[in-house]
């Protein structure tokens, strides 16, 4: 059956139950980026209270900043996805895992919450722009 035959159409209820299943989807993503923007807190004092666990806590950086890196532009979210580049990045690259900062995890979770928070979609244009710049700026001298 050809144009018009009935049977060769698009189904748009399919179509519509793809969409609600991945606007569902983002909820849960931008849940997920809220826990995982307190885990990193909580990482941030955590390291602050007893600088040896450094390694173990990079290492759970490193992992959400993966997460978060290949997950945010899925969503829409394409600040998330570079504020999780830029925490791999981090982690990966420190001479030391004892010279992580507690300072700069916590920017890197209110950078996170600030995006999810206000829902900033796409790159979030000269301002999400701007941000990641400093946020990329701050690794590069923390790296150095």
């Amino acid at each position: 059956p050809g144009p018009g035959g009935g049977g060769s159409g698009i189904d748009t209820s399919a179509i519509e139950l793809a969409t609600n299943a991945i606007e569902s989807l983002a909820d849960d993503f931008t849940e997920r980026v809220t826990l995982d923007t307190a885990m990193l807190m909580k990482l941030s004092h955590d390291l602050d209270d007893d600088p040896s666990k450094a390694g173990k806590i990079a290492a759970r950086v490193e992992r959400i900043g993966y997460e978060l890196s290949s997950q945010g532009e899925t969503y829409g979210y394409n600040l998330i996805s570079d504020v999780g580049a830029r925490m791999c990045r981090y982690a990966q690259e420190l001479a030391r895992p004892e010279d992580m900062n507690g300072e700069v995890l916590r920017s890197l979770a209110d950078t996170l919450r600030a995006v999810i928070k206000n829902q900033v979609k796409g790159d979030g244009g000269g301002v999400g722009i701007d941000l990641v710049y400093s946020l990329e700026k701050l690794v590069d001298r923390m790296i150095g």
